[in-house]
């Protein structure tokens, strides 16, 4: 599920083009919106068109120069990491849900996101409010520019976005392991810890991450 077909890049022409079984329609209608709408305010690459072929969807979007957080982390001292962090304050399409697509909705009205937590089992109490977010906010998604004091130069893979409960980005990112190639352990206890909050709103484990949690090692998903 997770072994995606990696973007051709066309330096020459400013442009990337990604495809594969998992790149959609709504991914590309998605990041248009937010690209049209809130240019200026998320760094997103411009997208020039698609089309469908083979069954796979192609899209042809500007190329964004630079290297992902998850490959540069490492070697970004304190005050570029902070630098960064600071910098960011439809049926669901998580990947998490992709296999139970029974639970993805849509649900509409007033008590949607309570009708969604119980569809999944997820015992979160209180209410809860629902956003429009990435909800794949981790840190190969994040592109930073080259050179020194680094900052976000764009925000990748807009496929899963969506509406969703407000807390379901933050234990999302929080549960998805960077590639350990780039991201040894002491790396992804300090991003959770201390980086991570200060770009997602963090949640209490207790009451809300860990019922998550839960939800998602029982469902196996």
């Amino acid at each position: 599920m997770f072994n995606r077909l990696p973007p051709v890049k066309f330096p020459s022409l400013g442009l990337l083009v990604k495809y594969g079984a998992d790149t959609t329609v709504t991914e590309v209608e998605t990041q248009y919106m937010v690209y049209k709408h809130l240019k200026g305010k998320v760094p997103v690459a411009e997208v020039f068109g698609w089309t469908e072929d083979g069954g796979q969807v192609f899209i042809y979007m500007s190329l964004i120069g630079g290297d992902t957080v998850e490959q540069r982390w490492a070697a970004l001292n304190g005050e570029e990491r902070e630098a960064v962090c600071g910098l960011d304050n439809q049926p669901l399409n998580d990947i998490f849900l992709s296999g139970h697509r029974n639970l993805a909705g849509p649900f509409h009205g007033a008590d949607a996101v309570q009708r969604f937590q119980n569809g999944c089992g997820i015992e979160i109490d209180g209410d809860v409010s629902v956003v429009f977010t990435h909800d794949d906010l981790v840190p190969p998604n994040i592109v930073l520019s080259s050179g020194p004091n680094p900052v976000v130069a764009a925000i990748l893979d807009w496929g899963q976005a969506g509406w969703y409960p407000a807390y379901w980005e933050y234990c999302k990112v929080r549960r998805v392991r960077p590639n350990p190639e780039y991201f040894d352990e002491d790396l992804d206890e300090e991003w959770n810890t201390k980086y991570l909050p200060t770009i997602l709103d963090p949640v209490d484990d207790e009451t809300v991450y860990h019922p998550w949690l839960w939800v998602v090692l029982s469902k196996g998903i």
